[in-house]
């Protein structure tokens, strides 16, 4: 039998993110799209607590970390702002096939 059940490494990185979002994204996230900026600082600090490119291998120099990781990072930031979440996964496309 399949089990979908979050491992507790996976349910403190969506406590993570979702904390994240609320407290970084959420509160400006219409700034952004009012002013039609770019989101420097929150990208910054999306990098610096691993909410960034964590599909990078560690050889590489990233966490290395599974893509279902991934998606539960993007779901928790998506309810804070789905542009600037596009924004903070856009920016590790091109590092995907390292992956």
């Amino acid at each position: 039998m399949v089990d979908f059940t979050l491992t507790d490494e996976q349910k403190a990185l969506r406590e993570l993110a979702h904390d994240f979002a609320v407290k970084e994204i959420r509160p400006v996230a219409w700034e952004f799209d009012r002013d039609s900026t770019w989101p420097a600082d929150i990208l910054r600090k999306a990098w610096e607590v691993g909410l960034m490119n964590t599909h990078v291998p560690e050889e590489y120099g990233g966490p290395g970390a599974s893509y279902l990781d991934g998606c539960i990072i993007e779901e928790e930031l998506s309810w804070g702002c789905s542009g600037i979440t596009t924004s903070l996964s856009a920016n590790g496309l091109a590092a995907a096939p390292l992956a």
